[in-house]
């Protein structure tokens, strides 16, 4: 963090970082921009170092292909001294370019709800060892209709009280708040 210039932590890392350390479930407001991204990697890249399984032990969820591919980024460059190993999968691309990846076993997988679940249907992502959940730009995704997609994927995830969610999102409608509390 200190190699990257970061010397203090944005209003909402200061206050999502914290409870995402100790296990806790967050939901989380913050406008594009904030920091958002940070606030849920950080926590994830500390639980999961040291710990290789390839397996997928933590999911993002992103609306788009571009947030997709700028969270994987992210983790690439504050992961970088951790060993964990990640990717991002997404439409638009074929996805044999993909499986090959995914199939060798990643700790981290970014995702958007559709590929991933086409992921899924092909076999090559396994989700019942995820550990960390987080659903980003949770408000984006209800716009886009992926609600259905987020509900098929929240219920192949293992139920267990060690499993962790993390909702971030820039605005929490009605919709959202019922999302976070199913």
């Amino acid at each position: 963090i200190r190699a990257l210039g970061f010397t203090r932590p944005t209003p909402i890392q200061e206050e999502a970082v914290p409870p995402a350390l100790d296990g806790r479930d967050v939901l989380a407001c913050a406008q594009t921009g904030s920091g958002k991204t940070i606030a849920f990697l950080l926590p994830i890249l500390h639980r999961l170092m040291g710990t290789s399984r390839r397996t997928t032990r933590a999911l993002i969820l992103t609306p788009t292909r571009e947030l997709a591919i700028q969270v994987e980024e992210s983790i690439r460059e504050y992961g970088k001294y951790t060993g964990l190993r990640s990717t991002v999968v997404y439409g638009g691309v074929d996805i044999k370019q993909q499986l090959a990846i995914v199939r060798g076993g990643v700790e981290i997988l970014v995702a958007t709800p559709g590929r991933l679940l086409d992921h899924i249907e092909h076999k090559s992502v396994y989700l019942g060892q995820v550990e960390i959940f987080v659903l980003d730009e949770a408000d984006r995704m209800l716009d886009m209709g992926f609600i259905p997609d987020i509900k098929r994927i929240m219920a192949l995830l293992p139920v267990t009280a060690k499993r962790q969610t993390l909702l971030f999102s820039a605005t929490f409608s009605g919709e959202i708040k019922k999302l976070a509390d199913s």
